[in-house]
């Protein structure tokens, strides 16, 4: 599980009022908008970034995983290159804080996006897939 991940700007609020754009409530609000209202499942804030764990009510199955960068003001959907094409469980995101130390990069959301892409596998840092920096060092 885990693997090659790949980061998707979804929503933009650079351009929002201030009470959408510079307010957790107000940002989450419009990212459940564009992803039909499922149900917040865990929520992880930092100064910089709010990681949240959307599931589709009655399906636990159907996960996906979201980091909002408040300086950017933009929310990205992150996904992975393994076998849950139906979307992650709440023990997923359990696993990906706990055993991949994914927080890492959420603390940082500037490394989002780029050319490198990270990697993030149980019992490890995430690493970038040129494999010169790890989130954590």
């Amino acid at each position: 599980m885990f693997g090659k991940m790949n980061v998707i700007p979804v929503v933009d609020l650079r351009n929002a009022p201030d009470e959408v754009g510079r307010c957790s409530d107000g940002a989450v609000a419009r990212l459940l908008d564009v992803t039909e209202h499922p149900a917040i499942a865990k929520w992880v804030q930092f100064p910089k970034a709010l990681f949240v764990f959307l599931v589709v009510p009655g399906d636990p199955e159907s996960g996906a995983f979201y980091i909002y960068d408040r300086r950017a003001r933009i929310w990205f959907w992150v996904d992975f290159e393994d076998d849950k094409f139906g979307g992650y469980t709440a023990g997923d995101f359990d696993r990906l804080v706990r055993e991949c130390r994914f927080l890492d990069i959420v603390e940082r959301p500037h490394l989002l996006p780029g050319k490198d892409r990270w990697v993030v596998e149980p019992g490890f840092r995430p690493q970038r897939t040129n494999g010169v920096a790890a989130a954590g060092s």
